[in-house]
Formats: structure tokens, C-alpha cells, sequence
């Protein structure tokens, strides 16, 4: 039985950026101030406006937004540019070669979401050379962290895989540590 990765891949997508923008946009907000006080510039790191820009569909303001954030290694700003402005194929600016870096990045520092995503790609094939036993890893480190999905996709992948492959993976999975 041969898993169909592109369905379950933009269903991943769907699940996992969509909750992450609204968590990192709720986690982000200005709590009301018991005075009020003149609008003062917004945070480096705030994700909110990123978010907003996503929702009305202004992409190139997210990447405004993001690129600097992406560049100062923030993984939350790495994976909604890599998941929803360079990875979504709807986006004017959808680059599968900007997206998987990023992806990777924040997946090798320990990303959950970014990990569910990286690993889905390597194991597809989608934009990245495809590496079964690293997507392997990838997914049950992001299982681990429960991210939605993850579990479905393992279960398909072990199916194209050798019993030595899945161990080497598992193996790989259970020494990872993240880099800073």
C-alpha cells in the first residue's frame, strides 16, 4: 500500500498553522493596561501583526514582518514563514527552496510543528531530497510532542519502510538533541 504523502501533507498544513497562528497570536497580544497610555511601538517579537496580515491575505507584509524575526533565529517567526508565506501553495510567494530551510532550522532546534512539517517533506520528497529514515525521526519526535497528524503519517511511512530503517530512525529519534 503506497502512502498518498500530498492529501495528508496539506491536511498537516492545515492543522498545524492555522491553531500555531492563533496560539501565537493569542500568546502575543497586549494585555490592557489599567491606564491608557499613548500606542507605543510594537515588540520585535509580537506575532500578532504577522498574524493579521496572514488572515486578510497580505503575504508580503507577513514576510515583512516575519523575514527579521526569521533572520534573529525566532522558530515561531521561521515556521509561520516557512508553513504559511514560502510553503503554502496559495501564497504569491510560495518557494519551496525559502520554506524548507526554515522549516529545517526550527525543526533541528526543536520546533514541534516544524518538525511535523519538515518530516512530512523529506518524506515526500517535496523540496527536499527525500530521506525516509530522517522523516521518520522527525514525525515521532513531533508525536512526542503531540502534534495533530503526526501519528497517521508515522503509521503510513513505517509501511514503506524496512524494520532496519524504522529502528535506525527510532534510534536517531531517541538521541536527538536539539541545537541551539
Amino acid at each position: 500500500m503506497r502512502l498518498h504523502i500530498r492529501p495528508i501533507i496539506a491536511a498537516l498544513i492545515a492543522v498545524l498553522a492555522v491553531p500555531a497562528l492563533h496560539q501565537a497570536a493569542s500568546a502575543q497580544a497586549p494585555q490592557p493596561k489599567p491606564a491608557p497610555k499613548p500606542a507605543a511601538p510594537q515588540p520585535a517579537n509580537d506575532l500578532k501583526p504577522a498574524f493579521d496580515a496572514l488572515k486578510a491575505g497580505d503575504y508580503a507584509k507577513a514576510e515583512r514582518i516575519l523575514l527579521p524575526m526569521a533572520d534573529r533565529k525566532d522558530m515561531r517567526a521561521q515556521f509561520m514563514l516557512g508553513a504559511e508565506v514560502y510553503g503554502f501553495e496559495k501564497s504569491p510567494l510560495y518557494n519551496p527552496a525559502k520554506a524548507i530551510p526554515l522549516l529545517r532550522d526550527a525543526a533541528e532546534r526543536g520546533f514541534p510543528r516544524a518538525m511535523a512539517l519538515y518530516g512530512s517533506a523529506l518524506a515526500s520528497g517535496e523540496g527536499v531530497t527525500q530521506d525516509k529514515v530522517e522523516a521518520y525521526k522527525f514525525l515521532a519526535l513531533a508525536s512526542r510532542q503531540q502534534v495533530p497528524g503526526t501519528e497517521r503519517l508515522l503509521d503510513g511511512l513505517a509501511k514503506e519502510m524496512t524494520d532496519d530503517e524504522v529502528e535506525r530512525a527510532k534510534k536517531s529519534a531517541d538521541t536527538f538533541a536539539p541545537r541551539k
